[in-house]
Formats: structure tokens, C-alpha cells, sequence
């Protein structure tokens, strides 16, 4: 079980790249960066560090009857304030505490991220994606996996072949648009944008600017506060249409309004 230890005083870059396993990254308030490789083959993955970035890239090969990479497992402690690029065939990503920049990529693993703090990117071919909290934009791709955002500060950007999509709280411009999973917004503060063929659309609370969600066979369901002006636009082919606003006259000069436009076929 190979171990590497290496003097960070800043925080620095990690490059890592494995087919099968597990990544475990952990950014803390250290000035040493440590590396721990288990599995069959951690002898021969390669772990470098030049200039500011730790570099850690398994080997490619084949075993057993049927093939199959080795399983590696990756286990990192680096400064809070990182960046991580982490490319995966069916290996986990898992990124506790504080992080910069982050490029996570995996065919088919899970990926897990505490929290990042300047722009990032995570896309998966079927593994569902959770990022705890995002204070720069933010943007999401998955073939099939479900996608689950708890905090966004600023915009997101999020689309799926089939998985459902959460965000619990979205302070930037949201766009979201999957093909036949059900997409939620929480607590809404700006822009909203949904788009699915099959899925339910919800936002519980729509606080203000401009809201469109489209949907060919889902509901469709939108959360005002009670006194908020709200200019709307929703039509249905068979579906039906349910209003409990109240009309509440044109907003204020300078005031928080809502404008909502919604379309659905059958919801």
C-alpha cells in the first residue's frame, strides 16, 4: 500500500486518473499533501508532483476471462482551496470538504462533493451526482443518473438523459432539462428554467424574475408567496389548470415580481 507525502503551503491541483474503484478526496487545513494507493495493482499507478500539481494516473490493462480494469482505491488529503480534475471509468468520486475548480468525470460511478467555490464541471455516463453546496456557477451532465444539488449561489446548469433532478435552494439563474426524469427547485431566486418530455416539474417557491417549464406529459406546479405580482402564461392541451392566486395589481417601481410561463400537453 504505497503512501506519499508532499509539502503544500498553498493549495494546489490534483490530476487523477483511474478505470475502476474508488476516488476519496478530503480538503482540510493542512500544508502537507498525503497519497494512499490500495489495490492490486497500487504499485504500478503512478503518483507525481511537479510544481503545484499532484498527478496520480493508474495503469490501463486487462485481467480474468471476461476483462476488467483492477480495482484501485485513492485516498487524498489536500489543502482546503484546491483544485481536482478526476477522470473515472465505474470508479466513485468522493470530495469531502472545500474545493476550488473542480472537472469530475465518470462513465459509470457516483459522484459526491461537499462544496466548491469557483466554476465546475461534472458529467457521468449512468451515475447520479450530488453536489452539497456550489458558491460559482455550476454545470451538470448524466446520461441516466439522478443529479441533487443542496445549495446554489450562483447560476446551474443541469441536464439528464432519464434522471430525476433536485435543487434545494438555487440563488443564480437555473436552467434544467431532462428527458424523462422529474425535476424540483426548492427555493427559487432567479431565473428558472425546466424542460422535460415525461417528468413532473415543481418549484416550491418562485420568489421572482422569469419562469418557463415545459413538460409534453407531467404536471406542472409553481409555488408563489402570498402578494408577490405575478404575469403568467400557462396553457395545457388535455390537462387541467389550477389557480389560487390572488390578483394583486402591478408591481411597484423597483419591486419583485413574477413572470410565468408553463406549457404541458396531457398534465
Amino acid at each position: 500500500m504505497p503512501d506519499y507525502r508532499f509539502d503544500t503551503p498553498q493549495p494546489v491541483r490534483l490530476y487523477a486518473e483511474i478505470g475502476r474503484g474508488e476516488v476519496r478526496c478530503r480538503a482540510t487545513d493542512t500544508t502537507v499533501a498525503t497519497v494512499t494507493v490500495r489495490g492490486p495493482v497500487a504499485d504500478q499507478v503512478s503518483v507525481t508532483y511537479e510544481g503545484d500539481e499532484i498527478t496520480v494516473v493508474a495503469p490501463r490493462q486487462r485481467t480474468g476471462f471476461f476483462g476488467g480494469e483492477p480495482e484501485v482505491v485513492l485516498e487524498v488529503t489536500l489543502p482546503t482551496g484546491s483544485d481536482a480534475m478526476v477522470k473515472t471509468g465505474s470508479a466513485d468520486i468522493d470530495l469531502a470538504g472545500e474545493y476550488a475548480a473542480c472537472v469530475l468525470r465518470s462513465g459509470s460511478g457516483q459522484v459526491d462533493v461537499e462544496a466548491l467555490t469557483a466554476p465546475s464541471q461534472v458529467e457521468t455516463g449512468s451515475g447520479d451526482v450530488t453536489i452539497h453546496v456550489c458558491h460559482a456557477e455550476l454545470r451538470v451532465k448524466s446520461g441516466s443518473g439522478d443529479v441533487r444539488v443542496g445549495h446554489a449561489e450562483a447560476g446551474a446548469s443541469v441536464s439528464t438523459g432519464s434522471g430525476d433532478v433536485r435543487i434545494e435552494t438555487a440563488h443564480g439563474p437555473t436552467a434544467v432539462k431532462t428527458g424523462s426524469g422529474d425535476l424540483l427547485v426548492g427555493d427559487a431566486h432567479d431565473d428558472v428554467s425546466l424542460a422535460t418530455a415525461s417528468g413532473d416539474l415543481v418549484i416550491t417557491t418562485a420568489r421572482r424574475g422569469r419562469v418557463t417549464m415545459r413538460s409534453a406529459s407531467g404536471d406542472v406546479q409553481v409555488g408563489v408567496p402570498q402578494g408577490l405580482p405575478v404575469w403568467t402564461d400557462i396553457s395545457t392541451v388535455t390537462g387541467e389548470l389550477v389557480s389560487t392566486l390572488a390578483a394583486t395589481g402591478e408591481p411597484e417601481e423597483g419591486a419583485d415580481y413574477l413572470e410565468l410561463r408553463a406549457k404541458t400537453v396531457s398534465g
